[in-house]
């Protein structure tokens, strides 16, 4: 019997990778945080409905269960909601959310958060899951870090606790050729960050070099290849880029690239 896979939050990037899942066989149920209710995710649902916003304009008649019988019969759940709050409030809606999604969870089993966090973010997660549940991670229950924010690259690494491993998440997130490997929780935390800093630096190093040439046409032909900069690549990630300004306190180096990447 296929050991039942939980999505809570029926978010783009959640969605995505749970539809990879089901069709590579496994079983899965994404949970609609707005219903309160875990829909049953099939192959043929996963490739009629490409992406999330199709799902939802079309609604299709699923199936259904509860949303706490789902997760307490979950072996894998993963954190994938969809977060709408910014600035102060942001921290608090996703603890809010972590502490919905984990509470009917049952000894043994595994939760991936996917959500990026700052550094130290994991710990603050792992904390709040025995208070919520009375298991304590690396004993009662396993503890993974996987943040997503690319649909078309997932990440090389997945934090766990002592690099513990599990061949059986290992297969499930083996959405392409390349094997993932498991590291150190903070390993992974710091890598994630070095990804998200590179990536945004880039992108608003080329965006302020591109308004002056703008100003020139006799330029326009020659830089037509940087025209694939959509605001699209600037607003994914930005969740990330604002977990890890709210690791720091004080101005260091690194939060002053947070800070002009954000504002970039």
């Amino acid at each position: 019997m296929k050991e039942k896979v939980v999505f809570f939050g029926l978010s783009t990037e959640g969605y995505s990778l749970a539809s990879k899942m089901v069709i590579n066989g496994a079983n899965v149920r994404i949970i609609d945080e707005s219903s309160s209710s875990a829909i049953l995710l099939k192959p043929e649902t996963a490739k009629t409905y490409t992406n999330v916003i199709s799902l939802r304009e079309d609604e299709p008649l699923l199936a259904m269960e509860p949303s706490n019988v789902a997760i307490s019969e979950a072996k894998y759940l993963f954190f994938t909601p969809r977060i709408r709050k910014t600035g102060q409030d942001l921290k608090t809606e996703v603890q809010s959310k972590f502490k919905e999604a984990v509470k009917p969870l049952k000894k043994g089993s595994s939760v991936i958060n996917c959500l990026a966090t700052g550094f130290g973010g994991n710990n603050e997660n792992i904390s709040l899951l025995k208070h919520v549940t009375g298991f304590e991670v690396g004993k009662s229950i396993s503890y993974f870090y996987f943040p997503l924010n690319d649909l078309n690259k997932t990440p090389e690494v997945i934090g766990s606790l002592k690099n513990t491993e599990e061949k059986k998440l290992l297969s499930l997130l083996k959405t392409d050729k390349k094997e993932k490997k498991f590291v150190d929780i903070s390993s992974a935390e710091y890598l994630h960050a070095i990804n998200t800093i590179q990536r945004f630096s880039s992108l608003c190093t080329v965006l302020e070099v591109l308004r002056n040439v703008n100003r020139d046409a006799r330029h326009a032909k020659l830089f037509s290849d940087f025209n694939n900069l959509y605001l699209d690549d600037m607003v994914t990630g930005l969740y990330d880029l604002r977990m890890l300004g709210s690791s720091f306190e004080s101005a260091q180096t690194l939060m002053y690239l947070i800070n002009g990447s954000v504002r970039g």
